[in-house]
């Protein structure tokens, strides 16, 4: 498996829509796909009003979203997550002069042969309620700026059941937990900054929109080592419960 995964922009279409797949069942993660996609000002995506058979996820990087969920739009900028529950109709459009850049995720992924989007009419996003707050910013002020520190912006507890989703701040020198594993697959999304990583007996350095996959049991652990602020999207698929004391499990590798 490749665990570091660079967004190719070089294979995005200039002024088409695009969306490029970083992970998924076919590339060794099984437990969601991940995303990431372009909509250039006056676009849209290209199935129009649709469904999904899984939770769909948005975090905003850059310009402007508008989004139909349901029976409400909504305009939304970089920093703030959106969430589509399973089966809920929606679409996304820019109405911007700027391109607009988000890290999408599906989770879980549909099982083999049932069909990823399904188109729906007007009438059927218009009526449909969303049971959960769709939208949620991010609150810069709860960062600890001292430290390597997280805000959560959808788990459990907020109403979404299949992951935990935050953003990590990790300021300069700042440092997770040593080398440990997860009984979870953890992912991050690289949104600024540099961060150093070790993955088993290979250390990475991983620059903005980049993917990292750590599969359930492999040893890992990242820090800070520029002089620069590093802010990445944490996932953990699924979240683990509540009540497991052991969310980082340390490891010592042998002599």
């Amino acid at each position: 498996m490749r665990y570091v995964r660079p967004v190719d922009f070089a294979a995005f279409p200039a002024s088409a829509f695009h969306s490029q797949r970083l992970a998924d069942a076919g590339s060794g993660l099984e437990s969601c796909i991940c995303i990431c996609t372009r909509v250039p000002p006056g676009t849209g995506t290209t199935s129009g009003m649709h469904t999904h058979p899984s939770d769909q996820l948005y975090y905003i990087l850059r310009g402007t979203m508008h989004a139909q969920v349901g029976d409400r739009t909504y305009i939304i900028n970089p920093g703030n997550l959106v969430i589509i529950p399973a089966g809920v109709p929606h679409w996304n459009w820019n109405e911007g002069t700027e391109e607009e850049l988000h890290f999408e995720l599906i989770v879980p992924p549909p099982p083999a042969g049932e069909p990823l989007v399904t188109p729906v009419s007007p009438e059927a996003n218009a009526a449909a309620a969303v049971p959960i707050e769709v939208v949620r910013p991010l609150d810069e002020s709860r960062f600890d700026n001292e430290r390597f520190s997280q805000v959560v912006l959808a788990d459990r507890a907020s109403g979404l059941n299949t992951l935990s989703l935050g953003v990590f701040r990790v300021p300069p020198g700042g440092t997770g937990p040593g080398m440990h594993v997860h009984r979870f697959d953890q992912i991050y999304y690289m949104i600024s900054g540099s961060m150093e990583l070790d993955i088993g007996l290979e250390h990475y350095t991983v620059g903005p929109h980049t993917l990292v996959v750590l599969p359930a049991g492999m040893p890992h652990r990242n820090w800070n080592g520029s002089s620069e602020v590093e802010y990445h999207l944490n996932l953990r698929v699924p979240e683990p419960p509540a009540d497991d004391p052991e969310w980082d499990i340390p490891v010592t590798f042998g002599q």
